[in-house]
């Protein structure tokens, strides 16, 4: 981690600030400790990653991070598809939307979408994880000098908020509140760290036009995470084979056309029709190893952006099964 990024670090469980204790390289912190006067907690640094995760996290997120951890450190590679993916994902917003904004990545994963933040021109990016899957972050991301990867927990991250002179111009998280057991309390938690004037994004699982999801994949994902995630991924290889032999060989050639139009789920598997195997094997492998999956439908979505007073508020259907949230907040009154 660079050494100035402890002027935004805070301890997790008290919000006080954190000093710095090291007796590494000053460009560059690999090892040492943050270090809560508040309440004497403190925090490791190991392989340049401050590790800022709450010791009293619930069952379900331990049993969370773990799987996405193993997962992530499996499932590694960039791909240049998700570049696509990422700008997809956060449509209207778009490269140049980047361009100079301190950015908070609520769930990096690989690190895969703070490297195109990044390489979009963003003044600086923050990539948090929960889970392991910070380690592989850190790789991929560690020749970028204005990227920062934190493991710690979305519903208390370790950051200065902005109503203490920290937060960033623009939050978002990709794919990781549904996996909360309140995704909207998720919500919340990032909106204290969105600047006046700044902007939060958020793309989940949707309710609507997902009854073969929810009717057919999700008692495969009840199963599938009472079993080490290694047994997870064999079981994974059979129906990747069967997803992917299905998307290439019946979705993308019939795709435009009526009968197509007509299958389900036709705007996803069409999309995924083009991805290797190995991609779409880590799809599936990602549907069945998560310990919580939650699908919103939109009026709970858009209550989210209601209740929080956001302007600008954008909702729309990705794929026709899921959704992405846009919203600024108010600027400052001066």
């Amino acid at each position: 981690m660079k050494p100035h990024l402890v002027e935004d670090l805070v301890c997790p469980l008290s919000s006080d600030p954190v000093r710095l204790e090291t007796a590494g390289d000053l460009e560059e912190v690999e090892s040492g400790e943050l270090v809560c006067d508040g309440c004497g907690r403190r925090w490791p640094i190991r392989d340049g990653i401050p590790r800022l995760v709450p010791y009293d996290l619930e069952e379900q997120q331990r049993k969370t991070a773990a799987a996405f951890g193993w997962q992530w450190q499996h499932f590694a590679e960039m791909h240049p598809e998700f570049e696509g993916q990422f700008l997809d994902w956060l449509h209207p917003i778009d490269r140049e939307f980047f361009r100079d904004k301190r950015v908070l990545d609520a769930g990096c994963g690989t690190g895969r979408h703070a490297y195109f933040a990044a390489a979009y021109g963003a003044g600086e990016v923050v990539a948090m994880d929960l889970s392991g899957a910070v380690e592989t972050a850190r790789r991929n991301l560690s020749q970028i000098d204005n990227v920062h990867v934190v493991q710690g927990d979305l519903l208390r991250p370790p950051f200065r908020t902005a109503a203490a002179g920290g937060g960033f111009d623009f939050v978002y998280s990709i794919g990781v509140l549904h996996h909360l057991p309140d995704p909207s309390e998720g919500f919340r938690s990032l909106l204290r760290f969105v600047r006046p004037g700044g902007t939060i994004a958020v793309w989940v699982y949707g309710h609507e036009n997902n009854g073969f999801v929810r009717n057919v994949v999700e008692p495969l994902r009840r199963a599938s995470t009472k079993i080490p995630p290694p047994l997870v991924r064999a079981l994974a290889w059979p129906l990747a084979v069967g997803f992917h032999a299905l998307a290439k060989g019946v979705y993308r050639p019939l795709n435009g056309t009526a009968v197509g139009r007509s299958l389900p789920l036709n705007e996803y598997l069409s999309s995924v029709a083009g991805f290797s195997f190995r991609q779409n094997y880590g799809i599936v492998f990602d549907q069945l190893v998560a310990p919580t999956a939650e699908y919103i439908k939109r009026p709970e979505l858009e209550r989210w952006f209601d209740e929080s007073d956001l302007e600008e508020v954008g909702i729309s259907h990705r794929h026709g099964n899921s959704w992405r949230g846009r919203g600024r907040m108010p600027a400052a009154v001066t």
